[in-house]
């Protein structure tokens, strides 16, 4: 069962495991509740981790992608050894974590005064030339 693309999928269920305890169960009592209580803290938390392990599974569905294609084309080429599916499974998450540091960076909680008095925080990417839905660098 030690195989590159047993590898590949236990990295695979990892980062959907990772998104499913670390941030959607968060986000639907957010978009619940439409109140974030969890702070500032885990509000960097979870957008940082939402978009690593997305940006992990697609990597790694390139990668069986990818490792497919090679023993499809090129039956008698040697294949992808454990050691550089563990390497390149690594490479996967370094890069999944560089791509999401400017959440680490723009994640932040703005609290909302109603008119009814009542108030209701938000958790959101606020970048450094504006909100979200006029940010130029959310783009490029």
């Amino acid at each position: 069962m030690r195989t590159v693309t047993n590898y590949f999928l236990v990295n695979l269920s990892a980062a959907d495991l990772l998104m499913s305890v670390l941030n959607c169960i968060f986000n639907f009592i957010y978009m619940l509740h439409s109140d974030w209580p969890f702070g500032s803290i885990y509000c960097t938390i979870s957008n940082f981790m939402a978009n690593v392990t997305i940006a992990a599974s697609v990597f790694t569905l390139m990668a069986i992608s990818f490792d497919r294609y090679i023993a499809i084309v090129r039956p008698l080429k040697p294949r992808m050894t454990k050691s550089e599916a563990r390497n390149f499974i690594i490479f996967i998450w370094a890069s999944s974590m560089l791509l999401a540091l400017p959440c680490l960076l723009y994640s932040t909680t703005v609290s909302i005064k109603y008119k009814n008095n009542e108030i209701r925080r938000g958790c959101f990417l606020l970048w450094p030339d504006g909100e979200t839905s006029i940010s130029y660098r959310e783009y490029v």
